[in-house]
């Protein structure tokens, strides 16, 4: 049972120990959880329009996005594992969405890149993506959404160096 100085929201509140330990206050816990429905939300149209899963749409993004790159770029920019990158890829690949460049003085590295049916499909997603986005920050003030964007910021690379250290 929550306290009255312990509410959802409450960010002055800080646990430091088991006994004032709250989901509801736990920092990684609300951002799982909001990646989550987002992510869910999403996943529905992806897999009903366009026969992808999150981590391919993930792949679609960053290439469209950024243009072609190898997996381990591809790994490193959406924070997914080898097996996850490479089984998006091996499915995309299978099914022409994206095209892979085996590079001829490194036969283990390969370039990926967006084919055409891959181009379209990002070309589809993205303006449903940007609805989704805006969606979602109606409930925020442009001061809002742009703070929140500067803390995301700030917490990504904190977690890239804990994963570093922890690594």
């Amino acid at each position: 049972m929550q306290s009255q100085d312990n509410l959802p929201g409450d960010a002055t509140h800080s646990a430091t120990s088991v006994e004032d330990f709250s989901l509801d206050t736990f920092l990684p816990y609300r951002l799982a959880l909001l990646s989550s429905l987002v992510s869910r939300g999403i996943q529905n149209i992806y897999a009903a329009e366009f026969d992808i899963s999150i981590s391919e749409w993930r792949l679609i993004a960053i290439l469209g996005s950024d243009g072609p790159m190898v997996a381990n770029d591809i790994r490193q920019r959406a924070a997914m594992d080898k097996v996850q990158v490479s089984r998006a890829a091996a499915k995309l690949l299978e099914a022409g969405h994206i095209r892979k460049q085996v590079d001829p003085g490194d036969r283990r590295r390969a370039t990926l890149s967006l084919s055409g049916s891959g181009q379209k499909i990002f070309n589809q997603i993205v303006p449903i993506a940007l609805e989704r986005e805006a969606f979602l920050s109606s409930a925020l003030s442009e001061k809002e959404k742009s703070n929140l964007i500067q803390l995301l910021e700030k917490l990504t690379q904190i977690a890239k160096d804990m994963t570093i250290t922890t690594s």
